[in-house]
């Protein structure tokens, strides 16, 4: 095997300190999220500043007191957002994305609604449109939050690329648990147990999936944020209306 090859890959298995020290720091915000999520559902945009600005501003914070390397590259870089990767796995991401946005078709309960607007020509500029704005909201603010953040750190925490993997997944499901339940456009909302059941079912294994893509990317988060906002895209275009004519 090429010796450069070698040398790249005990790089990216090697945990960094100053990373794992931020995980707990992940870990507690995330907690904190959650309770506010419970008592106050939030919209896309404020997703920004909650999944985004926030966390940056603790890795920044915890670096800054730490005396640790703190440049906005740097940070950035730890988010999984790092020009030499940006380009890895972009090439097999936007096929699976497109396989599971097939699937998403088969299962959602919207099926009708969503080929009504296939047969009639309207999903040729809704699903364009629709990709966009995803790549701008949930795809990006959730995958930067739990690829970027949680993972990236609980990988170099536990020293293992499958137990943060799996614990970020148990994370991204239960984190939509608030949702299912307070929000009416759920099947489940007011049912506890069914918003548990049915935010995990969804969830978690969509977490694997998107967790997998991003270790095997090398911790690109374009991908994930890719193959999130393709799976989005189809339900979404229910959601664009525009004037009084809906879509």
């Amino acid at each position: 095997m090429n010796e450069s090859l070698v040398q790249d890959s005990e790089r990216t298995l090697t945990p960094d300190p100053i990373v794992r020290n931020e995980a707990l720091w992940a870990l507690a915000y995330f907690a904190v999220y959650m309770f506010y999520l419970v008592h106050s559902l939030e919209g896309e945009f404020l997703h920004w500043i909650s999944l985004v600005t926030i966390p940056i501003a603790c890795v920044y914070i915890r670096r800054s007191i730490s005396s640790s390397p703190h440049r906005i590259r740097e940070i950035l870089n730890s988010f999984g957002i790092d020009r030499s990767t940006l380009r890895n796995g972009l090439g097999w991401a936007a096929p699976i994305g497109l396989l599971l946005c097939g699937l998403q078709f088969f299962l959602s309960r919207n099926s009708d609604r969503i080929l009504e607007l296939i047969l009639s020509g309207k999903a040729l500029y809704l699903f364009p449109l629709s990709l966009l704005l995803m790549l701008f909201l949930a795809g990006s603010t959730e995958e930067f939050f739990f690829r970027g953040f949680l993972q990236t750190r609980l990988q170099a925490l536990f020293s293992s690329k499958v137990v943060a993997v799996v614990i970020t997944s148990v994370l991204f499901g239960l984190y939509h648990v608030p949702y299912a339940y307070l929000n009416a456009r759920w099947p489940s909302h007011g049912d506890f147990t069914q918003a548990l059941w049915l935010a995990c079912a969804q969830g978690i294994p969509m977490g694997l999936i998107l967790g997998t893509v991003y270790v095997r990317t090398n911790n690109n988060l374009l991908a994930s944020i890719l193959i999130h906002s393709l799976v989005n895209s189809l339900p979404a275009m229910l959601s664009i209306k525009f004037g009084n004519a809906g879509t």
